[in-house]
């Protein structure tokens, strides 16, 4: 018997038709990654803004627990370096382990210079190198803007925040012009977070809705040569870093609002300088910054808001309209 063999050929893709594959898979991928980055940032986005919303909870409870905001920043009794409204509110994230710690006095055997305590960076001009011990390497996912890409840590290893206290606006009447020669600018205390006081609900007569206490400071600014800059209101010293009396105009980890949201000028007026007092709100987020009400509420801010409006919002009592943002 002769059985008939039927010949099967299997077809191979040819060279063109292997390159059209490949440009359909290289199209869909140029397609489709932008929309994964836009995914991505928007979670980004939104994390930076429960980070707010974590920091407004833990400001409310502070001001449960003491009837009071704290101080933007205090010196010691010493009047050394003392700490910044951050180490204040710890314990309202439930790290009060940490602050327990901390020497809160500045103590001979951890400092050499008028008792600091947050000052945390070179022992040469004397930080507290205790507390640099504690603080240094640790991590609080609610100091930093995921999308940001300004360094986690600054001196003495310890975080560096990409969030501001607001201290008020320039056009308030307790606006004053710095005397300090390390770097010109504006200091005020017409917003809910200033310098040596503390702020009560009912000094706050525009509305805890209407006015600012936390901004975000995530994006780079540029000097005139085009390099990046860091221009936080921690001016590199960390989250500690509080005023010392000799020099009160001279503020950490709060700002005075002088510029527009996204002022990227590394030498614009109070940003530059050895600390300068106007660091301005900035963001990595396309077209404005998330910014930290009074009543806990985070709202992300438009940078082209009219720059009279973001003063008004800055400062908790001048009476002046606060609508259309």
């Amino acid at each position: 018997m002769s059985t008939n063999s039927t010949s099967f050929h299997q077809k191979a893709f040819t060279l063109v038709e292997l390159l059209v594959v490949i440009a359909i898979i290289g199209i869909l991928i140029a397609l489709l990654l932008p929309a994964v980055q836009a995914a991505r940032e928007a979670a980004r986005r939104s994390q930076c803004s429960n980070n707010l919303k974590q920091t407004g909870v833990a400001l409310l409870n502070y001001e449960s627990a003491h009837n009071v905001l704290p101080y933007g920043g205090i010196p010691t009794k010493a009047n050394g370096y003392g700490f910044s409204w951050w180490v204040r509110v710890l314990p309202f994230y439930e790290q009060g382990g940490i602050v327990d710690s901390l020497d809160h006095e500045g103590l001979p055997a951890n400092t050499n210079y008028r008792n600091t305590v947050g000052y945390v960076g070179n022992p040469i001009y004397g930080s507290n190198t205790y507390n640099q011990k504690q603080l240094g390497g640790l991590f609080f996912p609610f100091m930093y803007c995921p999308s940001s890409t300004l360094p986690q840590y600054g001196t003495g290893n310890c975080m560096s925040p990409t969030y501001s206290g607001i201290a008020g606006a320039v056009d308030h009447p307790t606006t004053k012009n710095r005397t300090s020669n390390s770097a010109e600018g504006l200091i005020c205390s017409g917003g809910p977070l200033i310098m040596h006081a503390n702020v009560s609900m009912r000094d706050i007569s525009d509305g805890t809705s209407k006015t600012m206490i936390v901004a975000e400071q995530s994006a780079w600014c540029i000097d005139n040569a085009g390099n990046k800059v860091n221009c936080r209101s921690d001016c590199g010293h960390a989250f500690p870093m509080g005023p010392n009396i000799e020099s009160w105009n001279r503020q950490w980890n709060v700002t005075c609002v002088l510029h527009p949201i996204n002022e990227r000028s590394a030498t614009a007026i109070g940003v530059g300088g050895n600390c300068g007092s106007n660091q301005p709100i900035h963001s990595v987020h396309a077209g404005g910054a998330q910014v930290l009400f009074v009543d806990g509420s985070a709202r992300f801010l438009e940078e082209d808001i009219e720059l009279k409006l973001l003063y008004n919002l800055a400062n908790r009592d001048d009476g002046n309209p606060t609508e259309g943002f």
